[in-house]
């Protein structure tokens, strides 16, 4: 059926419409690839690209200081070897929602691996980098009273830049940081299994 929308002209309607619904498909498909380029697709969180190009403009232009949050996920393999990957997934994606949520929309949270996860916080120090721990501590224990099966337990570590100072230094010592919390918390797991 041919409509006049202008005197001397004929529109097809069917296309129009076909033509605005393949614009905005292909917007929507864009869209999410550029979505994927940043972002992890289990978590929703950015991934390592965009947290490494994070990490470069932030030791180039600051704002100082920068303070570094590095997370590891405990128990993991645990997990997805006693009751499946889809378990495991599930915690992830928990630990995603978490760290959002504690962590606000001001800082950089990135899953850079399997369970390991950054948080770049620009402009915050020592204390606001502890403040955000204390934060995600928090969150964590409402996340376990909601959330039936395995209890999610992360290691922590955190360190802050200030400016002069080389960043990837900085988060070496967090990521060292992290990786001490988590020997203690393997630690005093077995020292409890020991007691039972």
């Amino acid at each position: 059926m041919q409509w006049s929308v202008f005197p001397g002209r004929e529109t097809d309607w069917d296309q129009v419409l076909v033509s605005l619904t393949d614009i905005t498909a292909r917007k929507k498909a864009e869209a999410y690839v550029e979505f994927l380029g940043k972002h992890d697709v289990l978590t929703k969180l950015y991934n390592r690209a965009y947290y490494e190009d994070e990490l470069a403009r932030l030791g180039r232009k600051g704002p100082w200081p920068v303070s570094v949050v590095a997370v590891d996920l405990n128990g993991l393999k645990v997990v997805n070897d006693q009751f499946g990957h889809a378990d495991g997934d599930g915690l992830l994606r928990r630990t995603g929602e978490v760290l959002k949520k504690a962590v606000g929309e001001q800082a950089c949270v990135a899953r850079i691996g399997g369970d390991e996860f950054m948080i770049l916080l620009p402009g915050r120090d020592e204390r606001g980098a502890a403040t955000v721990v204390e934060q995600i501590g928090k969150v964590v224990g409402l996340n376990n009273q909601f959330y039936p099966g395995a209890r999610l337990s992360l290691s922590i570590g955190h360190a802050t830049c200030l400016q002069g100072d080389r960043l990837n230094e900085i988060v070496k010592l967090a990521d060292s940081r992290m990786y001490q919390a988590k020997r203690d918390y393997y630690t005093t797991l077995a020292n409890e299994r020991r007691r039972d």
